[in-house]
């Protein structure tokens, strides 16, 4: 391309169509307009990160996606800019571009592989300085993930999820997905981990008087675990000061990931009746002794020690973790208490794969022995389903009968 004359985006103005741009395409999707029928929207920025929103009419759209691909750099010649108008808008540029049969699309020698994140900051968000009619790019931990839900919107089924982002600094803001977005959240609503979540081209919404951020129909993009220099560096700082978390089950059956204070010193003492009767969702500190293990459930299952995600094949580079279900009581009330590993080891002493001596080989054994014998459980089965439903079900020890792993815990603390 020496040469040639390329016009950076954001020197692109009206009233012109003899432009030249080097462009890459960043996000796409089809958009039904009551004027102009079915169209194609897209983000394309340049070298710089700068970006501008284009389009293209129905009889264009397969053209432009089969010589302007997702992530690939283009030329584009002859183009109109026009000025960007709508309720939403996916940049800041204050025009767009219009791509049609004069345009000229041809490769480019560039490489680069950046996607040019622009990341908000949450208190820009909260105190109202960027303009609501802006779609941004926002990214952090999920907490307080709720379980997606089915509701009715003008006679039509669509499923919802809510959760709260933080960011590295421990702010947090409220989110709510709908339709395809909110599926993707559907198979991480029991995990245990922290999930780390970017939304590009999110809306900024309000509702009931608080802040909120929304998808902007097919315009937004999720990414779960995203694996980009940001999100890296994202989780490193989380690791610099991580504030744990702790997996909590409300009176209702669904299951919060919440925020622990580092000082623990600093917390109220509660009890356990006092619990019971919490309405909202805080961190306090409860003084109890321990009655028993419920041998209803494992104590451990196995987990990868890099993610900590459950694993369904086995084997010994698969380390076991604590999942143990306490039974405990104070002055006046019992209940049951899940601790997780890392607190699990606080109270044990030891690590769960320090606990666990049998053969990985027979775990897959034992499964058909708990098969048989699972009539003769005294907890039925459907409350395994309610209250332990995140244990793996392809591995015996997420079953009731685990006579042979409480055994080898007993005899290694004796």
């Amino acid at each position: 391309m020496t040469n040639v004359i390329l016009n950076p985006v954001k020197t692109l103005k009206p009233y012109k169509t003899k432009w030249r741009s080097q462009v890459k395409l960043l996000h796409s999707w089809r958009q039904n307009t009551s004027f102009g029928g079915e169209t194609l929207q897209m983000v394309l920025t340049d070298e710089h990160g700068e970006k501008i929103h284009a389009t293209c009419k129905r009889n264009h759209i397969q053209s432009v996606q089969r010589t302007l691909p997702l992530g690939k750099w283009r030329v584009l010649t002859t183009f109109t800019v026009s000025k960007a108008s709508g309720q939403y808008r996916p940049t800041i540029h204050p025009y767009k571009m219009t791509i049609s049969d004069e345009t000229a699309i041809t490769n480019s020698d560039i490489i680069e592989d950046d996607i040019f994140l622009s990341l908000a900051k949450y208190e820009d968000i909260m105190d109202g300085t960027l303009k609501t009619h802006f779609l941004i790019d926002v990214m952090g931990k999920i907490v307080s993930l709720e379980p997606v839900q089915t509701v009715q919107v003008k006679g039509e089924d669509r499923k919802k999820v809510q959760f709260r982002l933080v960011d590295s600094s421990g702010k947090d803001i409220a989110c709510c997905l709908w339709g395809k977005y909110a599926e993707q959240l559907e198979t991480y609503v029991e995990r245990e981990q922290p999930l780390i979540c970017l939304i590009r081209f999110a809306k900024i919404s309000f509702y009931r008087g608080e802040v909120k951020i929304t998808n902007a129909f097919d315009a937004s993009i999720v990414y779960l675990d995203p694996t980009m220099e940001e999100a890296l560096k994202f989780k490193e700082k989380l690791m610099e000061d991580e504030l744990p978390l702790s997996l909590i089950e409300k009176r209702n059956g669904k299951k919060e990931v919440v925020l622990q204070e580092e000082d623990w010193n600093g917390l109220e003492i509660k009890t356990i009746s006092e619990l019971f009767v919490a309405n909202q969702v805080e961190n306090c500190k409860i003084i109890y002794s321990i009655e028993a293990i419920d041998t209803d459930w494992s104590w451990f299952y196995f987990g990868h020690k890099g993610c900590k995600h459950r694993a369904i094949k086995i084997g010994k580079i698969v380390p076991s973790r604590f999942k143990l279900h306490l039974i405990v009581r104070d002055d006046i009330e019992t209940c049951k208490l899940m601790l997780l590993n890392t607190v699990g080891m606080t109270i044990v002493g030891h690590e769960a794969v320090d606990l666990w001596d049998g053969p990985y080989d027979e775990v897959l054994m034992l499964e058909v022995a708990s098969h048989n014998e699972s009539e003769e459980c005294k907890t039925p089965f459907p409350k395994r389903k309610e209250e332990d439903a995140d244990l793996p079900d392809k591995i015996s020890t997420s079953k009731k009968l685990c006579r042979a792993s409480i055994k080898v815990e007993k005899e290694n603390e004796e």
